[in-house]
C-alpha cells in the first residue's frame, strides 16, 4: 500500500492495549480509523483519547464472536462511512495457568475470541477489501503460534489457528488472482499491555512495547509484508524446531525460559484510569439502532 493517508482502517479490540496503539499509529499516519470493541465504555474512552489528539477516529461497539452483530456493524459502516481499506484483527484474550486448573468455559472463550473472531470478521469484511484497488488484512497472532507454550495451552493453540488461517487464506487469494489484497500475520512475543502481567520474558528478549509494535504493523501495511515476527530472535525458533530432535528442542525452550515464562502469570494488570467522556451513550444491545461514537475536535 503506497500510503495510508485517507484510508479507512478498522481495528478490532481497539478500546485499549495494543489495539488502541494500533489505531493511534494508523490515525497519526493520516488514516481514518474505526475503533471497535465489545465494551462500550472502552470504545467511548478510546475515541475521546484519540480525538483530543486531533486524530480522525470513530467507534462502534462490536462483539467479534457474534456473526450477527458483526454483520450489523459492517452494514452501518458501509452506510455511514464507506468501505474499509485495511482490517486489523487484533481482538484477543489470554488465560494462563495449568490446563486442568483453568475452567473449561475460559478455554472455550479463548477459542471463541482468538480463533473464531478473526474468521468471522474476515469473512464479513473481506469482500470490502477485495473491492478496493489496494486492500490489506492483518491478523495478530503470537510468537506462541510458532512453539509450544506450557501454562497457556489454549491461548497458544488459538494463535496457531490464527497463523494457519492467515497463511492459508493468503495462498487462496494468490491462487484466485487477488493480488490487490495483502495478508499479514503478526507474531509478537510478550507485550507490555497488562495482559501478561507476571510473565518473565525469555532469555535475550524483552517485553515489547505496544507503541513500537503498532508502528511496525503500520510499516508492514505500507511495505506489504506478509509476516512480522518480533523480536527478531524468535525467527530462529521455528528453524530449531524443524531441524532439532524433539527432546533437544524442548531442552532449548527450558534453557531460555520459554517453558516457564507463563508460570507466574497473574492475570490482567490494573485497567488504565478512565477519562471522562463526552460522546452520547450507545446501548450495546440495540445493535440495529446504533450510531457511530464520535467526538468533535
Amino acid at each position: 500500500m503506497k500510503t495510508i493517508t485517507g484510508k479507512r482502517v478498522l481495528v478490532t479490540g481497539s478500546g485499549h492495549g495494543l489495539g488502541l496503539e494500533i489505531a493511534r499509529a494508523f490515525a497519526r499516519g493520516g488514516a481514518e480509523v474505526i475503533i471497535t470493541d465489545r465494551d462500550l465504555r472502552r470504545v467511548e474512552d478510546a475515541v475521546y483519547r484519540l480525538t483530543t489528539e486531533k486524530l480522525k477516529v470513530c467507534g462502534y461497539v462490536m462483539d467479534v464472536t457474534d456473526a450477527a452483530d458483526v454483520r450489523v456493524v459492517r452494514e452501518q459502516i458501509l452506510s455511514e462511512i464507506g468501505s474499509i481499506d485495511v482490517l486489523v484483527n487484533n481482538a484477543g484474550i489470554v488465560t494462563g495457568g495449568a490446563f486442568l486448573s483453568v475452567p473449561l468455559e475460559k478455554h472455550l472463550a479463548t477459542y471463541d475470541v482468538n480463533a473464531a473472531g478473526p474468521v468471522i470478521v474476515s469473512h464479513l469484511f473481506l469482500p470490502d477489501l477485495l473491492a478496493q484497488s489496494e486492500g490489506h488484512l492483518v491478523n495478530v497472532a503470537s510468537a506462541s503460534a510458532l512453539i509450544p507454550l506450557p501454562n497457556a495451552a489454549t491461548y497458544a493453540s488459538s494463535k496457531w489457528a490464527v497463523l494457519g488461517f492467515t497463511e492459508s487464506l493468503r495462498e487462496e487469494l494468490r491462487l484466485a488472482g487477488h493480488r490487490n489484497v495483502t495478508v499479514t500475520a503478526v507474531c509478537p512475543s510478550y507485550i507490555n499491555t497488562g495482559m501478561f502481567n507476571g510473565v518473565k520474558a525469555p532469555l535475550l528478549t524483552r517485553l515489547l512495547t505496544p507503541e513500537w509494535l503498532a508502528d511496525q504493523i503500520v510499516r508492514c501495511v505500507l511495505k506489504r509484508k506478509e509476516q512480522l515476527v518480533a523480536p527478531a530472535l524468535v525467527n530462529l525458533l521455528p528453524l530449531a524446531k524443524a531441524t532439532w530432535p524433539h527432546r533437544v528442542f524442548g531442552w532449548l525452550l527450558d534453557l531460555i525460559g520459554v517453558s516457564t515464562s507463563m508460570a507466574q502469570w497473574q492475570g490482567h494488570g490494573p485497567a488504565a484510569p478512565v477519562i471522562p467522556v463526552t460522546p452520547p451513550v450507545v446501548e450495546p444491545t440495540a445493535a440495529k439502532d446504533r450510531e457511530p461514537i464520535t467526538t468533535a475536535h
